[in-house]
Formats: C-alpha cells, structure tokens, sequence
C-alpha cells in the first residue's frame, strides 16, 4: 500500500513537470503585439507575416519584431531645448562653398503596408536601427544635394522656406522607396559658417565702438553748444546791461539843468556857511562867521 502511494505521488509529480512544460512551451509560441505596433513574423519555413495588435499564436521558436507604426521623431541638435542629445549638430553644404552648422528635426513613421518588406530589408533588425542606417543617412544625403542649390545666405536668410519646402519633398520620395512616410522636416537652427562667427563678433564690437565714440562726440558737441550758448546769454546779458545803464546815464544827463543843480545844492545845504571864502585876488581872503 506504502509502495502504491509512492508511485502516485510520483507519477503526479512527473506530470505535474508535464504540464507545467507544455505550458510553458505553449506561452512560447504566443506572442502579445502591442497597441499602435505591427508584428513581423519569419516562420521556419522563411515565409514573413504580419501581426496585428493583440494576441497571436505563432508556434515555438519563431522571433517576433515588433515596429512601432506611430509618428518617430529624428532631431540632430546640440540644444537639449530642442530635443537635442549631446553635441548632434551637422554641417551642410552651400552653392558658394560654405559650411553651415544646422540643427535639424524630422518625424517620421514606418507604412503598416510595407513593414514586412522594410523588415527584410534591414534583416529582422529593430526601430533604432532603422533610424540610424536608413533614416537619418537618407535625411543627410538629401538635405546637402538641396542645399548645395543655394548660398549660405539665403539658407540662413530669406530663402530658407524654399530649400526647407525643396528638402520635404524629396526626403518624403526617397524614405517612401524603403516604406517610410515623412511628417516633417525642419531647421531649428542655422549658424554662420566656420570662421564667420568670429568675424561678425569682431564686426559687433567695432560697430558698437564706433557708436559709443559717436555717443561720445554728440555728448561734446552738445555740452560745447551749451557752453556757447551760456556764453552767448551772458554776453548778451551784459550788453543790455551796459546799454541798459548808458541810456540811463545818457537820460540823467539830459535831465541836469542849471535850476536842477542849484536844487540839489540848497537840499543838500546843513545851514553853515563856510568858513573861508576865497575871492577872485590871490592875496583876498575872507572868513564868513
């Protein structure tokens, strides 16, 4: 009876490990494709399949490579504000031989209806791959053939939008023959070619040294008028004050008549005749008491 209970236990034991092996051999063969992603399935047999969202049986052994069919986003930048990550900015060429250092920003996304030949193509190998080897050499490759069609000027200036409406239509011609549909593509940034920089900094400091000595010129002219004109104010103060005190001496000496100054005399008498009176001889001399 003690042998019999062993081999139960035992045989429940053995078919536990079974069950849990064909379980866990069935979970191998499932495969859960995530919301917004396709599933690319290579059989043993080398046939490719697709896998929509949701839960799927594939069989054991087979690898699945899940892409992401939402819009990626490919910003070359060394400005962490635009997305950027360390130093990513680029260089592009310009009709008049110019080197420009752009920072750049693309959104991109793989067609559902073509995953399966974009899979192949890049061997069973992942998003990031993708990007690196087919995305972003594409995006390069077509963002110099159009800019070598225009200065470094008008990239930088005014002609911008045209190169950058130039740069959108073919990169979406090119990334569609490897099953890629473009949103955008655009510059975030573009500098001044290697050299210039320095040259436009040189050229901002003698302007505004120049503009500083021309501050400072007006300030003497204006403080040179001011004293001008003081002095003019002055001048012109004193002349009326001179011609001011002439007419007045000129009034007060028409104004002295004869009756005028005996006037003066008699109010300014105190009333003592004087003591000594000299007559019209040299030896006459009378003394008034």
């Amino acid at each position: 009876m003690k042998m019999e209970m062993t081999k139960f236990k035992l045989g429940a034991i053995i078919s536990g490990v079974v069950l849990i092996l064909i379980l866990a051999a069935g979970f191998t063969g499932i495969s859960w494709i995530s919301v917004g992603n396709v599933g690319i399935v290579k059989h043993m047999d080398g046939e490719v399949s697709e896998l929509s969202q949701g839960i799927h049986w594939v069989g054991w052994g087979v690898a699945v490579q899940e892409y992401p069919t939402y819009m990626q986003s490919l910003v070359l930048s060394d400005n962490p504000k635009e997305g950027g990550n360390d130093n990513q900015q680029w260089s592009v060429g310009t009709s008049d031989q110019q080197e420009l250092p752009v920072n750049t920003s693309l959104t991109w996304k793989i067609n559902t209806k073509n995953a399966t030949a974009l899979y192949q193509t890049v061997g069973g190998k992942d998003i990031q791959y993708i990007s690196d080897s087919i995305v972003k050499p594409t995006m390069k490759n077509v963002v110099n053939k159009i800019t070598h069609q225009y200065t470094w000027n008008d990239i930088k200036g005014a002609g911008q939008a045209d190169v950058t409406v130039k740069i959108n239509q073919e990169l979406a011609k090119e990334l569609e023959k490897a099953g890629i549909s473009i949103g955008t593509f655009g510059f975030t940034h573009v500098g001044s070619p290697k050299g210039m920089e320095q040259s436009q900094q040189a050229l901002a400091t003698a302007e505004l040294n120049v503009k500083k000595a021309q501050a400072e010129q007006e300030k003497a002219k204006i403080e040179n008028q001011t004293r001008i004109l003081n002095a003019q104010t002055d001048a012109q103060a004193a002349k009326i004050k001179a011609e001011g005190e002439a007419a007045a001496n000129q009034l007060l000496a028409k104004s002295l008549t004869t009756e005028l100054v005996e006037y003066n005399k008699v109010q300014k008498w105190n009333g003592v005749n004087p003591t000594t009176v000299l007559g019209n001889g040299a030896n006459t001399m009378i003394t008034v008491k």
